[in-house]
């Protein structure tokens, strides 16, 4: 009797096993059939069996279902009426075949696999038929890619090299790669829709799978930053383009934009670090020093500022804003305390060279025109406070000083007078002009232009 019941064991056991193996079986003739919807619950039960789940085949298979799935479940994703033909080639590449369609205007039907077919009028989609389209769509229950990226995972972890040539991937690792694209395909289409937070976790999950694999894919870490830039979400920004910036990118947007995050988190070497990375990889580029100069001159660091405009100047000697620039810095370091009296004469020497620069170029320019005028015309303003308060036993002193302040306020007004003509309401600029006229004593013209104020 006991005999008997061992068999009985010994037979049940090999039915299950049998049974088992026959679930891959019929999981994998689903497969081949074009029938996932079918497949899946099959394969699932073999993935979970103890007499299956450590073979590498079962997991392979599951991988190429559930892809399968997603496949048919999305294949008609975004054809719709009024889609060029460019549009379905590269969603879904070139047709099997194709053939004239008399029911439509210059018609046109699109055969794909699995009895999908797009009809054409005119090169634009009309309508397509696709049998089954609802039972995949129905039996796609969650994130089926991610269920494929575990299962071939799972078969490279058991057999690296196993390979069904009969299957198209042949291999997980192909498998693999074609999940990457189809992350990568619905993060475009996700961004398009204006879907960031959903484009961002396609986009993730297509670089982890590519990382998986051994390669890095520049664009993707691109896209990846620049859908995290569009969301605002700092943290990511710095995490992805700092990846490709470690990695010698030559794409200029991206140090500018580090550089701009990290002003924005007030973290200031951080960001000239990012501008100095990029400009190591392209040496030259002018937007780079532009923004490093900016950088300087925005945190009161003219003498770095200075070096930068400099070097930007000799590449391209003929911009009047780098020149305008150049000047607007060492005006800075005139009215900066920090720099003693020989090194401010000397940033007000070059800073009217600079100014002169940018107005042989630009005769036009006000702002340069402006701050010309501005410069002497403080620089005088200060000679006549200084001779103002020297004692009456000094006049010589006096004379000295109120001779170079009424010189500096006549090379002042020319500068000061194209402004005018240039803005001729502008309050500033009406102002000094006054000033000027009536310290140098002509009174014809002062009275111009205060009835012009009077007049606003």
């Amino acid at each position: 009797m006991k005999r008997i019941f061992l068999v009985l064991i010994i037979a049940l056991m090999a039915n299950m096993a049998m049974a088992q193996g026959n679930a891959v079986a019929s999981a994998y003739n689903y497969l081949k059939n074009g029938q996932p919807q079918k497949a899946m619950p099959e394969i699932d039960k073999a993935s979970e069996h103890e007499g299956t789940k450590d073979e590498a085949k079962t997991w392979f298979y599951k991988g190429n279902i559930y892809l399968q799935l997603y496949t048919f479940a999305h294949m008609t994703d975004g054809i719709v009426k009024g889609v060029s033909e460019d549009d379905v080639v590269m969603r879904l590449s070139q047709p099997e075949r194709k053939r004239n369609y008399g029911k439509l205007e210059n018609g046109e039907r699109w055969y794909y696999p699995y009895d999908f077919t797009v009809y054409f009028s005119n090169g634009k989609v009309d309508h397509y038929e696709f049998d089954d389209e609802e039972s995949y769509k129905s039996a796609e229950k969650g994130d089926v890619l991610e269920v494929a990226h575990q299962a071939y995972l799972k078969c490279i972890e058991l057999d690296p090299k196993f390979i069904k040539f009969e299957l198209n991937p042949q291999t997980a690792e192909l498998g693999l790669q074609k999940i990457s694209q189809m992350y990568y395909n619905d993060g475009i289409t996700k961004f398009k829709a204006e879907n960031l937070d959903a484009a961002f976790s396609s986009f993730v999950k297509a670089g982890v799978i590519k990382s998986e694999l051994g390669d890095v894919d520049s664009n993707l870490v691109l896209y990846t930053g620049y859908v995290a830039e569009k969301n605002k979400d700092t943290a990511n920004v710095l995490k992805y383009y700092n990846e490709l910036a470690d990695k010698g990118s030559y794409n200029i947007a991206v140090y500018v934009t580090l550089a701009n995050m990290y002003i924005g988190k007030k973290d200031v070497d951080a960001a000239i670090a990012s501008i100095q990375k990029g400009r190591k990889i392209i040496p030259s580029n002018q937007n780079l020093l532009l923004t490093e100069a900016n950088i300087y001159l925005e945190n009161d660091r003219a003498i770095e500022a200075e070096k930068i405009l400099l070097e930007a100047a000799a590449a391209d000697p003929k911009n009047a804003n780098l020149q305008y620039a150049i000047g607007a810095n060492y005006d800075k370091m005139v009215n900066d305390t920090s720099y003693n009296q020989e090194q401010q004469a000397d940033a007000m020497v070059k800073g009217i060279a600079a100014y002169k620069n940018a107005l042989e170029l630009n005769p036009d320019y006000f702002d340069a025109a402006y701050n010309m005028g501005a410069m002497l015309n403080n620089r005088a303003s200060a000679l006549i406070v200084e001779a103002s308060n020297l004692p009456l036993k000094q006049a010589k002193k006096y004379d000295a000083l109120m001779k170079e302040a009424t010189d500096l306020l006549l090379e002042a007004k020319p500068y000061l007078e194209k402004c005018h003509t240039l803005q001729p309401k502008d309050k500033n600029t009406m102002i000094m002009l006054k000033g000027v006229y009536s310290q140098t004593k002509d009174y014809d013209s002062f009275k111009k232009i205060k009835a012009e104020m009077d007049a606003l």
